[in-house]
């Protein structure tokens, strides 16, 4: 009897001495839980603050609607997203969160917001940045299958045009309709005016849905078969700054290539006009640089 009262005694000491931490470690049961949605949701609120528009209005949670107000989106373009208080009209984008207990966002997201305009984190802990559909998700996606459509049928006619000179992966590129309908007009333009090379598109959006356009692209002018000075450049960026806001590009900036050529580099924010190459009247104003 001795003996298994000693027995219980060692056995309970050895499961306490398992159990106890150590007094100079820190507890940290709940971190592998909060990292990845933190982590995702800091990501998500930098990417808005820097790849959206300020000028639309983005639906948030009140805990993601924070995050970008820290990141610097202007406070009075964020509407807090409450249950029986959401109108498609509200707002642009709406950012949901994947969580168990964002389950407001996600029934939002399935009727109104149908297209994924970058994402990030994954499970429970995943983010997404979706466009409204004021309309209805039925007449956004036809709205959305036809500009892709119509930037497929604008991007293979610019690389017909002999003022456009592209490296393979940006003739692909344009000729499958994934550029944003405002760099191809952008790129029209410039054209007329100069020929250009262009080196690549670039993709600013990670895990966004199919056929949501590339919205960045590294070009150069072309003068009588030469790589044109960065004063030519310095001129053609001076046309695209002068353009209506619609038009006119989120960033741009003369690089230099690892070739040693300079370049352009310019980007349009997000999100991106849908029909835009179906409009009647003028995309850019036409002037001598």
């Amino acid at each position: 009897m001795l003996g298994l009262v000693l027995g219980l005694a060692a056995w309970s000491g050895l499961l306490l001495a398992r159990s106890t931490p150590n007094a100079g470690t820190r507890p940290r049961a709940a971190a592998p839980a909060i990292a990845p949605a933190a982590a995702a949701g800091n990501r998500a609120a930098s990417w808005v603050a820097a790849q959206v528009s300020h000028g639309v209005t983005v639906s948030c949670d009140p805990l993601m609607c924070s995050a970008l107000r820290r990141h610097g989106f202007p406070a009075g373009n964020l509407v807090v997203t409450r249950a029986g208080a959401f109108s498609p009209t509200d707002s642009n984008l709406m950012v949901v969160m994947a969580g168990p207990q964002r389950a407001l966002g996600r029934r939002l997201a399935s009727g109104y917001a149908p297209v994924v305009l970058a994402s990030f984190g994954t499970g429970t802990a995943r983010i997404e940045i979706r466009a409204v559909a004021p309309n209805g998700p039925a007449s956004y996606l036809r709205r959305f299958r036809a500009d892709l459509a119509a930037r497929k049928s604008f991007g293979t006619e610019l690389l017909h045009n002999p003022a456009v000179q592209a490296d393979q992966p940006a003739r692909q590129q344009l000729s499958e309709g994934a550029v944003d309908s405002r760099l191809i007009a952008t790129i029209g333009i410039m054209a007329a005016l100069h020929q250009v090379h262009l080196v690549s598109f670039g993709d600013a959006s990670p895990g966004a849905s199919p056929g949501v356009p590339l919205r960045s692209v590294l070009l150069y002018g072309v003068t009588h078969g030469v790589t044109a000075d960065t004063a030519l450049l310095g001129s053609l960026r001076a046309l695209l700054l002068s353009q209506h806001h619609s038009y006119r590009p989120a960033g741009i900036r003369i690089v230099r290539l690892a070739t040693g050529q300079s370049a352009l580099d310019l980007w349009f924010a997000a999100p991106g006009p849908l029909g835009l190459l179906n409009a009647s009247q003028p995309l850019v104003k036409i002037s001598s640089p």
